[in-house]
């Protein structure tokens, strides 16, 4: 599984490259403006039923196809009502902007996370099949991209061909998972009750995805689009650094909660490591990616985009502060005070939005990157604070 994800990331990774050298910074600024609106919204389709289905499969194997139907026939709503939402909202404030095309495009895109069932074959302890799935969507995706993106001009392509490539794997798991439509008011009265067991972690997720998207969405609306572009390469190098610990974080998870219970030794011994392991990856990743942050810059995307150099840089600040935070925020996780990190995170996103508003219209993306570190130095400090209040003592560190 975790293999699985690593190879998307990378894959992802070296789309936003060739997609950034395609289609130069304008073009790339409105797909990278859109996709952020998208990635967001898909938060109101994710409500955490994916973690809490995989939970109840991984109970209750046999009924696999019942929780996949519920969930995902659910979640169809959802997209739904939510496509509705931004087809007004593309013609009311962007119908004379290409993003307006790009939102009503990326309706695809939205379907095929909403329909999504990895999370089923995890409860299954399947992960071969996850590993399987994302491997191939992501080759299929850069291939596809690859072969018909190769100018500004394809712009309008890109969001048709990256859901697309999702169809397949999505297709071969509705009939696997033997999906059926279950839309009768008793299934719906049954999803409300799965809810009121997913809301308090997806809460933490959204509040973490505001003070990491707002920044895009802020910059769309205040400076030149271009700008968005630039800010949006620093970002997606930044978001993979922090992509690697949530993975490494969701591979502790299990074993810390279960040594809590067990074995709080070993669980003050898993902590103290990831921390270690943090700070091996900032000494010898991190750090060193901005010594040579033009050189990367330079080499990976172009000159064309050597402005962003200095929010790669910036934001390396916050990225090390994201290091820290997640072994003791996963620790919090673990000891089932979640809603401690939901707090976490509220308080960071009103940071963010109103750091953002304050300082992006006069600094633009120098500002976004300041709002960043602002709002993860908050987490850290907060997290950390908390977790010796609440956990340290119960383990005697």
């Amino acid at each position: 599984m975790a293999a699985g994800n690593i190879l998307c990331s990378l894959f992802g990774f070296i789309l936003y490259i060739y997609l950034a050298r395609t289609l130069m910074p304008e073009a790339f600024g409105y797909l990278s403006y859109a996709f952020t609106i998208i990635f967001f919204i898909y938060n109101f389709v994710d409500l955490g039923l994916p973690t809490y289905g995989a939970r109840e499969v991984a109970k209750e194997k046999g009924r696999a196809s019942v929780y996949v139907s519920e969930i995902i026939s659910f979640r169809i709503i959802l997209v739904s009502a939510l496509s509705a939402l931004i087809i007004i909202v593309a013609y009311l404030f962007y119908r004379t902007s290409p993003v307006a095309i790009l939102l009503i495009e990326s309706l695809l895109i939205l379907l095929t996370l909403g329909v999504g069932m990895e999370w089923a074959y995890q409860g299954l302890e399947k992960m071969h099949i996850i590993f399987i799935s994302l491997t191939v969507t992501s080759i299929l995706q850069l291939t596809l991209i690859y072969t018909y993106v190769r100018g500004p001009k394809d712009l309008f392509k890109v969001p048709f061909l990256y859901s697309l490539a999702a169809f397949p794997a999505e297709i071969v798991f509705l009939r696997l998972l033997k999906f059926r439509l279950m839309l009768k008011v008793e299934d719906l009265k049954r999803m409300f009750s799965y809810l009121s067991s997913s809301i308090v972690i997806w809460s933490i997720s959204l509040f973490a995805q505001v003070y990491n998207s707002m920044d895009v969405f802020l910059l769309g609306l205040l400076r030149p689009i271009s700008e968005v572009g630039q800010f949006t390469i620093a970002r997606r190098v930044i978001a993979s650094g922090a992509l690697l610990m949530i993975f490494l974080a969701n591979a502790l998870l299990p074993r810390l909660s279960s040594c809590f219970h067990s074995d709080k030794t070993q669980f003050k011994s898993a902590t103290h490591k990831f921390l270690k392991l943090g700070a091996l990856l900032v000494a010898f990743i991190f750090l060193p990616a901005v010594i040579f942050s033009k050189e990367l810059i330079f080499v990976t995307v172009g000159g064309n985009y050597l402005a962003a150099v200095r929010p790669f840089q910036i934001m390396t600040m916050g990225l090390i502060c994201v290091v820290f935070n997640l072994p003791y925020s996963t620790g919090l996780i673990a000891c089932g005070l979640e809603k401690e990190v939901l707090k976490q995170s509220i308080a960071s996103a009103a940071l963010s939005i109103i750091s953002n508003l304050v300082l992006i219209p006069k600094y633009g993306m120098i500002g976004a990157s300041l709002s960043f570190v602002f709002a993860e130095a908050l987490a850290l400090v907060w997290i950390v604070s908390v977790y010796k209040k609440k956990v340290s003592i119960r383990i005697k560190i």
